[in-house]
């Protein structure tokens, strides 16, 4: 599995946004203009088609091959769910790079195993329609929580999704091989850590609280009432809190 840009934008400070599980790099949704306005802005997704081994280590030196490519010697990661892994092991492997990460509703290691054994064994018993109506109706209340505008909501909506494909089903072997908990302490960047308190997909609270324990420059922020999608709601302050992690990394 490879990291490929899906686009680019703005101009400054570069920040390279690593998306969740469904791998599409379309969840900023609305944040991607406020986003554009103060950074240059290198959006992520991932491709399955590429021959390369499945593992966090593998996709975070695909996800340094692309930036590189575009020129970027030292930038700051904006990453979410999956992705989070993937900005902390690309900062662990590619330190000159990563000046700073923020790291949004992520963890180092899954702790519910049996809920991942349970995605993995249920995932291809899906329907594709049965998926398309869950993802428009059922799932925003799970992935927003009690905190959602509609406009974020609208532009959910409108995405069609990645059905519970092959990428799918292969990212979640690659969460449960996952523990970077033993080489967190090696980190030096700033990292950011923002956790929904009512994130109903990954235990965002204990699992970033375990990171900010292990990282020396991490600050952690609890967001009182965010789901899992927390990124595209217009009243939180992404670009400030990404222009101050900057600052701290020294841009």
């Amino acid at each position: 599995m490879n990291a490929r840009v899906l686009a680019e934008g703005g101009a400054g400070t570069p920040l390279v946004y690593v998306p969740g599980i469904d791998g599409t790099g379309e969840l900023l949704l609305g944040l991607t203009p406020r986003l554009e306005a103060c950074f240059r802005l290198v959006r992520l997704a991932y491709d399955v088609r590429e021959p390369r081994a499945d593992g966090y280590a593998e996709l975070a030196a695909s996800v340094a091959e692309v930036v590189r490519a575009r020129g970027v010697a030292r930038c700051l990661v904006l990453c979410e769910s999956f992705g989070g892994a993937v900005g902390l092991q690309l900062a662990l492997d590619a330190p000159e790079l990563v000046a700073g990460v923020c790291v949004v509703n992520s963890f180092a290691y899954y702790p519910e195993r049996g809920r991942l054994a349970l995605a993995r064994g249920l995932s291809p018993l899906v329907p594709e329609a049965a998926f398309h109506f869950g993802r428009r109706w059922l799932a925003p209340r799970n992935l927003f929580g009690r905190r959602r505008d509609r406009a974020a909501l609208e532009a959910f909506r409108a995405l069609p999704g990645n059905f519970f494909d092959e990428g799918y089903e292969r990212r979640l072997d690659m969460i449960r091989a996952l523990d970077l908990r033993p080489r967190l302490g090696e980190l030096r960047q700033p990292v950011a850590l923002y956790a929904g308190d009512a994130d109903r997909i990954v235990p965002s609270v204990e699992c970033l609280g375990e990171v900010h324990a292990l990282v020396h420059q991490a600050t952690l922020d609890v967001l009182p009432g965010g789901g899992h999608l927390v990124l595209p709601l217009a009243a939180e302050p992404w670009p400030e809190r990404l222009q101050e992690l900057g600052r701290r990394a020294g841009f």
